[in-house]
């Protein structure tokens, strides 16, 4: 899960090179490696997911992935035009970048979840 975790905090680069004034070429090349980065993170979660978690609560365990991780969606759209409006969108940009890069890296924070390991057979 390492790789997978770490990998998501490449998602947050475009947002930070946007900010940044970056070029399109530059913001589509970042743009295709996170799409990359998060898909394999999609995959490896639900892997795990599928693997450790009883088919029983296989439902509610996703639900609750799916709620949890929507829930920030509006409000940071919500809150996005006054921020830019007091501090400057690049400022908004960069920062939210900055903070989105550094909230996807808090789950290594947890040493159950960097160990966890899958095998070629799909095993962990």
């Amino acid at each position: 899960m390492a790789p997978a975790l770490s990998s998501m905090a490449l998602a947050a680069v475009p947002l930070i090179l946007l900010g940044a004034g970056a070029s399109t070429f530059l913001l589509a090349a970042a743009a295709f490696v996170a799409g990359v980065a998060s898909e394999f993170f999609t995959v490896v979660w639900e892997t795990v997911h599928n693997t450790h978690v009883p088919e029983r609560l296989l439902s509610r365990v996703g639900a609750h992935d799916e709620f949890w991780s929507f829930v920030p969606v509006p409000i940071g759209q919500l809150s996005t035009p006054a921020l830019a409006a007091a501090f400057g969108t690049a400022a908004v940009a960069v920062t939210g970048g900055g903070v989105a890069a550094v909230v996807m890296l808090v789950p290594l924070l947890v040493p159950s979840l960097r160990r966890i390991e899958i095998n070629r057979n799909g095993e962990t």
